[in-house]
């Protein structure tokens, strides 16, 4: 058995309402919902897939959302299976209006806000495989703005890397309701996460999608 049937096969026990194209077992279709599928091509396997949303005449490419994708490596690839899977996980997360994070490093970005306070801390938030995981803390100088609506001098180099889809912000007075710089701020990235004083617990955060409207965080063991 060839790689790409290998491929095939396992996608077909997980994913029995796929469709060829063509006849092609390296090009599919998978239905996500009503007239929404995705379009996944895998010819060249182990090398990078191709993976689209196709909605009517709209194609969305996935390269830049879905972080294994990103970062493919030929030498040690994802099946297609956990591709595909981490495909859903971020489609459902974004139907539902949820940011997945990992607890463990909840705990880590809490902690770090009440060792910071009374300083504000803000800094980038990378998701991995539609989950939250790492961040970016830049130097203080950075984060020091030239305007309200800013989060890092336009001065700084931030690393240009589409992971860190998330901002998040210390709120050091406690107040977690937003305003007009802050609204202005969420359009910067997918989402933002306020973590406000005491930074105790859940009831200490709120997350907000790039056009304000509030997201459920889902924390992840």
């Amino acid at each position: 058995m060839t790689k790409l049937e290998e491929q095939y096969h396992q996608i077909v026990e997980n994913f029995p309402e796929i469709s060829p194209i063509n006849n092609s077992i390296s090009h599919l279709r998978i239905p996500i919902k009503k007239e929404v599928f995705l379009d996944l091509k895998y010819k060249n396997y182990p090398k990078e897939p191709k993976a689209k949303l196709i909605k009517g005449n709209q194609i969305f490419n996935l390269r830049r959302m879905i972080s294994s994708l990103r970062d493919w490596d030929k030498r040690s690839p994802l099946s297609m299976v956990e591709l595909i899977k981490e495909i859903f996980l971020l489609i459902k997360s974004v139907e539902l209006n949820q940011i997945l994070i990992k607890r463990e490093f909840l705990e880590g970005l809490i902690g770090m806000c009440q060792s910071g306070h009374p300083h504000k801390l803000t800094g980038l938030l990378s998701v991995n495989k539609g989950i939250v995981s790492e961040f970016i803390l830049p130097s203080r100088a950075c984060t020091v703005a030239e305007k309200d609506f800013e989060i890092f001098r336009p001065s700084c180099s931030i690393p240009l890397d589409f992971s860190y889809e998330g901002t998040f912000i210390s709120r050091p007075s406690g107040e977690l309701s937003i305003n007009e710089n802050l609204s202005k701020i969420f359009k910067k990235r997918r989402f933002t996460m306020l973590l406000a004083y005491p930074y105790i617990d859940l009831s200490c955060i709120r997350c907000y999608d790039s056009l304000g409207n509030n997201l459920e965080l889902i924390v992840m063991d």
